[in-house]
């Protein structure tokens, strides 16, 4: 899945502005997604498989007793 370039603006309480990559992970541990991309149905889709994808890794390597990578 290869990531927009788009920037996405996220304020901190104190009002700073960050200004995140789409695909980044954003201030609050989430995927960051812009409004292009989230209005294509392929492209979330994509990034929803990747995401079932790592969940499954992290759960074979948890029950293996390794934790997350």
């Amino acid at each position: 899945m290869a990531n927009c370039e788009n920037r996405v603006s996220f304020y901190t309480e104190s009002g700073r502005e960050l200004k995140v990559k789409c695909g980044n992970t954003n201030p609050y541990g989430d995927r960051t997604i812009c409004k292009n991309c989230s209005e294509n149905s392929s492209k979330m889709k994509s990034i929803r498989d990747h995401e079932e994808s790592v969940d499954a890794d992290n759960a074979w390597l948890r029950s293996a007793g390794w934790g997350e990578m």
